[in-house]
């Protein structure tokens, strides 16, 4: 899946789009595709963020470990061990003193100070990641994007097409349609895998009581109720 090809789907929306008239290829509506595929990744993470999980090892670096730059949710830390790292509030270090912990500052990782607690080494960060931006109309879109969901950003992309050209009527029919497909999309992503097993209960999704309702992330708002 290229840029090129969801803006040639997506100019294929509306008789009444220019290609390179409305928005310049290369700059303006590379920079939309990239939004628009970061932004289906922040809704998947709010829903299921082991879908779009990855890992990376972090090396001690004082002082402490940074924080991964691909990142958007982190869900857990293991030491080389694969023990458990938790991580405590900066306010309140110990508050489990019992356990491995580390505390967040500056996007960095600190030893939370305690007998238990990291202070060199290794530790592994289980993420659900940022996409990577595409660089070139021709380049690749980030494969953890679902090719069954391109409609999603096609929809998007068209919908950003007609705001931007002032055809309002455009602009509500397009969005009906593309919550069709988000509604389906957000039905995937619950129940994608069905079969796991856990003695623990399941990650729980992370917008109640969000300061920014993901919804608003949207080109002309949506109906649906993500998460």
């Amino acid at each position: 899946m290229k840029p090129q090809d969801l803006l040639t789907d997506a100019y294929a929306k509306s008789k009444k789009n220019q290609p390179g008239k409305i928005a310049t290829e290369s700059t303006e509506l590379l920079g939309v595709v990239n939004r628009v595929v970061r932004t289906f990744f922040q809704i998947g993470v709010r829903v299921n963020p082991y879908f779009f999980g990855d890992t990376e090892d972090v090396a001690y670096v004082s002082p402490g470990w940074a924080r991964p730059s691909a990142a958007e949710t982190i869900y857990r830390i293991e030491t080389a061990a694969e023990v458990e790292v938790v991580v405590v509030p900066f306010e309140d270090r110990s508050a489990e003193s019992g356990l491995p912990a580390v505390y967040r500052l500056g996007q960095v990782f600190r030893s939370a100070g305690n007998t238990n607690d990291p202070t060199s080494g290794t530790l592994t960060f289980f993420y659900s990641k940022r996409p990577t931006d595409v660089a070139a109309l021709t380049s690749d879109i980030d494969s953890m994007f679902p090719d069954a969901y391109r409609e999603l950003a096609v929809l998007e992309i068209a919908a950003y097409l007609a705001l931007k050209d002032g055809r309002a009527e455009e602009v509500a029919r397009l969005v009906a349609e593309r919550d069709r497909w988000l509604r389906m999309f957000l039905a995937f992503l619950e129940h994608e895998t069905v079969n796991e097993r856990r003695r623990f209960g399941h990650l729980q999704p992370f917008n109640t009581g969000s300061l920014m309702p993901i919804e608003s992330l949207l080109t002309g708002g949506t109906e649906v109720q993500i998460g």
